[in-house]
């Protein structure tokens, strides 16, 4: 009877080690330490036709993430499929800087978290800071669907203080919050139309998620310009941007009416977020 540990073997003739590893995990339902301890185990016939399935499907190019249908950005384990955005580390430090700006509030605030997708700044927003109220929002219907999943998976106070809506940018915001917003965060699209991609990003993700139209920083400039109307006093835009927009971008913030326009660089040392604030 097949093992574990020959399944093992057969995923790493196609994939990395990590990602052969993570499939057998998610296919077994066995993590971390207890993965080793199983590995000699009997595979059940349901397991091998899944574990069949998801290897075609990793094998035929198809991100591993979307794979596994699930994956984990900061304290969130995310559901993920093709209606929404790859979740990347560079988003994560764009809430590092997020949390920097609610951390200054002792008490109630309000956030706005534009091109939601998956949900994961949102949630992450929700799940780190106790007293925040957020209000997410994307054009997609799709990708509201998939973010509503995630927040049924937050649960507890975090989810009652989080609010999903359709609508393009600001479009579908409540009236009753314009220029009470202490924090607007977005990781619109930033990619220039005649920009390549590459296959696994083109092939799989949304296009729309991902290309802007043909400068780069058609969403990046809404949201900039859209952004003050919305802001409280003392409130910040915190918005993810591409490796050579810093310098567009912070003009664009300035001439927004911004008082202070930061732009952060990534771990890579690129430049990644854009921190403006009233």
């Amino acid at each position: 009877m097949t093992t574990w540990r020959e399944l093992l073997a057969e995923a790493r003739q196609g994939m990395p080690a990590r990602e052969a590893r993570w499939l057998v995990e998610e296919v077994s339902g066995w993590e971390g330490p207890e993965h080793a301890l199983h590995l000699d185990d009997p595979v059940t016939q349901k397991g091998m036709v899944r574990f069949d399935k998801l290897l075609a499907r990793r094998l035929a190019g198809e991100p591993i993430q979307y794979v596994l249908g699930h994956w984990p950005f900061r304290t969130l384990d995310l559901m993920l499929d093709h209606r929404v955005l790859i979740p990347r580390p560079e988003t994560e430090g764009l809430v590092d800087h997020a949390m920097a700006v609610l951390n200054r509030f002792d008490g109630p605030c309000i956030a706005v978290d534009l091109g939601t997708g998956s949900g994961a700044i949102a949630l992450s927003l929700a799940a780190e800071h106790a007293d925040v109220e957020v209000v997410a929002s994307d054009v997609s219907a799709d990708a509201i669907a998939v973010a509503r999943a995630n927040l049924a998976g937050l649960g507890g106070r975090p989810a009652r203080r989080v609010r999903l809506v359709v609508g393009d940018w600001f479009g579908g915001l409540p009236e009753d919050i314009r220029g009470r917003v202490d924090l607007i965060t977005a990781n619109p699209p930033y990619v220039a139309g005649d920009d390549p991609l590459p296959d696994h990003v083109a092939d799989w993700e949304p296009n729309v998620a991902i290309v802007a139209g043909e400068s780069g920083l058609e969403s990046i400039s809404r949201i900039v310009d859209e952004a003050p109307t919305w802001l409280a006093d003392g409130g910040s835009l915190v918005c993810e941007i591409g490796e050579t927009q810093g310098a567009s971008a912070k003009e664009l913030a300035k001439a927004a009416g911004f008082a202070k326009v930061v732009v952060h660089k990534d771990l890579a040392g690129k430049d990644r977020v854009l921190a403006a604030h009233t």
